[in-house]
């Protein structure tokens, strides 16, 4: 039995993960081998966080989310993909199950997920459903007394390896009103998933997911039966925790991206004439300039979030100036360090590659600049 971490130990519970577990070797060699992190997974059990975001009557820490964003800071300094997974399972076991699973759902879901035995993986994106998330055209029909679901996702994080899908479905015409989510158990006849290849964030295992007449039956709607077509409303209410995640994320890669940089220019610029490398110098102080104002514009929209108050506009502007800015620093280390700077010997290709998707995951920066317009009234 592991004794239950206390919330102000988080960052330094999975920092001190991080260097014991994760040597940079490892991390290297799961993104060349895009080898998903099942042993990483399994040891992270061993640390007690799986439950941050867990209610202590089902076993877990009693936090929030706002919690869990120390564990995705610290994993993306040095592993970005686990970071996704371990997130991905988070925010779509702990927090959905937590905030909207009936009681039954709830019992027989969040213990064992808060000792990190369940895998979780939402599945939402579509081949004409990205930006658009209302556009989903995967259905669920009621047939003799169970829903039967036929369609396809995309870019499902962790569907291959996952054991319960929280997929959503198309149960009536209206837009935003006919959207059910339903947790789909993976063993199910007609369920499949395939692989992608991707440029980044190697190990995920993001796939296609086809859902060839599941059979499913309506207590397995996400909150119960009486949760028909309330979908869109149960995946709004956490966009904001989303948004947090993936802007920790983006903090963990872009400190990375910074101290890699630096390491790089005191071992490989000799000292010379005063201001010989200033145009260097300029830029490192910019990139550690923007790293700071985007850590604070994250933690002040957690701190409005851990207190109950509305931030959407916060939670969008942190997300989207968060993730720009870590693509920026991403871009100017190859840059600064030239040829090396594709090399496979350092860091920075693959901070790089990992970087990209997120200013799409999660709301492009174009979706969170109209959410922002809006917040503004222009």
């Amino acid at each position: 039995m592991i004794d239950r971490p206390k919330l102000e130990n988080i960052r330094e519970i999975a920092r001190n993960f991080v260097e014991e577990d994760i040597p940079l070797s490892l991390a290297r060699e799961i993104d060349s081998a895009d080898r998903y992190p099942a042993d990483l997974l399994e040891k992270f059990s061993e640390t007690g966080l799986w439950g941050v975001n867990i209610a202590e009557q089902y076993g877990g820490m009693g936090g929030d989310s706002v919690d869990a964003m120390p564990i995705y800071e610290e994993l993306s300094r040095r592993l970005p993909v686990l970071a996704w997974v371990i997130g991905n399972i988070m925010l779509y076991g702990n927090d959905i199950i937590s905030e909207h699973g009936s009681r039954e759902q709830k019992d027989a879901y969040l213990p064992r997920l808060a000792e990190g035995h369940l895998r979780f993986s939402f599945a939402l994106t579509e081949p004409d459903a990205g930006s658009d998330a209302a556009n989903i055209q995967t259905k669920a029909v009621l047939e003799d007394g169970s829903y039967v679901i036929t369609g396809e996702k995309l870019f499902i994080t962790g569907a291959g390896i996952s054991d319960v899908v929280v997929t959503l479905t198309r149960t009536d015409p209206s837009r935003y009103n006919g959207i059910t989510a339903f947790l789909v158990d993976t063993t199910l006849p007609g369920f499949s998933t395939k692989p992608l290849k991707k440029l980044g964030y190697h190990g995920s295992n993001t796939c296609t997911v086809h859902y060839d007449r599941v059979r499913i039956a309506p207590e397995n709607i996400l909150g119960g039966e009486a949760c028909l077509n309330q979908g869109w409303k149960q995946m709004v209410s956490l966009l904001n925790s989303e948004r947090l995640a993936l802007s920790s994320c983006s903090l963990g890669i872009g400190q990375a991206v910074l101290d890699e940089t630096i390491a790089y220019f005191q071992n490989n610029f000799s000292p010379g004439y005063p201001g010989q490398y200033q145009a260097t110098q300029h830029t490192i102080v910019e990139m550690a300039t923007e790293l700071e104002a985007a850590r604070q514009l994250v933690a002040h929209a957690a701190r409005m979030a851990k207190q109950g108050i509305e931030c959407l506009r916060e939670t969008s502007m942190a997300k989207y100036f968060s993730s720009e800015m870590a693509k920026k620093l991403a871009l100017q280390s190859v840059d600064i360090m030239g040829s090396d700077g594709g090399a496979l010997a350092y860091e920075a290709q693959r901070f790089l590659r990992d970087v990209l998707v997120l200013s799409i995951g999660g709301g492009t920066t174009q979706i969170q600049k109209n959410i922002i317009a809006k917040t503004l009234e222009i």
